[in-house]
């Protein structure tokens, strides 16, 4: 039998990262997912530029990673795992389409990465596998459509990497964590 085909106790949790480029999403969502490994959970952590890199330099278009993205998030969410982290988004409209695979009933966090442009673009520019990120212009227009997303997205956690250090960036992902599975554990369980 696989461990799929097992009885869950509670739904897998979706942390979601969502921010612009360069915010420093990738970081916090590894670290993210070593610390919660450590702890002994199950963890599958989704990140938008690993699944596109399968098809660069290749890929068709960016919409095509981003519904890949967002079924990959989803198959992992029904596979029995804790926790699920998904890394990379940066607007509404994408948010929706993870949500659209994310199973009933699935416990969403949603973590709004953020920092000055100017602050990306260093971060960028020392980051020599950066490709398009490294150039000024583009990276302040994604940091300006971000802001404009931003107001739609409802964030449980905000946090701004420029002054917020990595490991207080993830305590406060995890303090909140925590909470969502305290509402889990206290709700009513129905049998089926």
């Amino acid at each position: 039998m696989r461990r799929s085909d097992l009885a869950h106790p509670s739904p897998a949790v979706l942390v979601l990262i969502a921010g612009p480029i360069a915010a420093g999403k990738s970081a916090v969502s590894r670290r993210l997912a070593e610390d919660l490994r450590r702890a002994g959970r199950q963890i599958a952590l989704v990140e938008l530029d690993a699944l596109a890199d399968m098809a660069r330099p290749t890929l068709p278009d960016w919409a095509d990673a981003h519904r890949i993205f967002a079924l990959v998030t989803g198959q992992w969410l029904r596979a029995g795992l804790d926790t699920v982290i998904a890394e990379s988004v940066s607007g509404r409209q994408e948010l929706d389409q993870v949500l659209q695979d994310v199973p009933a009933g699935t416990p969403v966090l949603t973590v709004a990465v953020e920092c000055p442009a100017d602050i990306a673009l260093e971060r960028a520019l020392a980051d020599p596998t950066r490709g398009i990120s490294r150039d000024p212009g583009f990276l302040r227009e994604a940091h300006a459509r971000w802001a404009r997303e931003r107001e739609m997205i409802s964030a449980d956690v905000v946090l701004e990497t420029g002054v917020t250090s990595l490991e207080e960036s993830v305590s406060r992902i995890r303090a909140a964590l925590m909470e969502v599975l305290a509402e889990v554990s206290a709700r009513p369980r129905t049998t089926g």
